[in-house]
């Protein structure tokens, strides 16, 4: 692939994702949670995926927050991570993103509160990472409530 080419998809997708406030949004929250699984991979690059003992690592974030890992826990920030960067770039899809992400890291917080260390036995989560995964859900939700609530009065304000 030729510069030119790279340099117009690029182009075209950062044009895409400033479309709508929305799309925006989604753009960076896409950014957030896929860094943030690239990051655990740096941090601790022999992640166990579970099976039996699941093992995981906890690291002390600002030196006095700690946060627990595995590579299960990485692998689900970094596909809803790329999700959103996909998403980013309709409208559409980027509300859907909204509307089905924010629920799904709603039930993974309220799964880690419920299983302690853990969600389901696989992803392995701590206290402060359950808070996180609800204030992403509250975040994600409340965008996706706003952004519908705009939508629906331009709507009707058409009309």
């Amino acid at each position: 692939m030729s510069f030119d080419t790279f340099r117009g998809h690029a182009l075209r997708y950062v044009n895409a994702v400033l479309a709508a406030p929305l799309q925006f949004f989604v753009f960076v929250v896409g950014i957030w949670f896929t860094l943030n699984g690239i990051i655990a991979f740096g941090i601790y690059p022999d992640m166990a995926f579970g099976g039996g003992h699941m093992r995981s690592c906890t690291i002390q974030f600002l030196g006095f927050i700690p946060v627990t890992v595995n590579g299960w826990h990485a692998l689900f920030h970094l596909v809803t991570g790329v999700a959103a960067l996909v998403a980013a770039t309709i409208r559409g899809r980027a509300l859907a993103y909204t509307w089905i992400c924010g629920p799904f890291y709603l039930l993974i917080a309220a799964l880690g509160f419920v299983g302690g260390d853990n969600v389901l036995h696989v992803m392995a989560v701590d206290t402060f990472g359950n808070i996180v995964h609800t204030t992403e859900a509250t975040i994600l939700l409340a965008t996706a409530a706003g952004s519908t609530l705009v939508t629906r009065r331009a709507q009707l304000t058409s009309k």
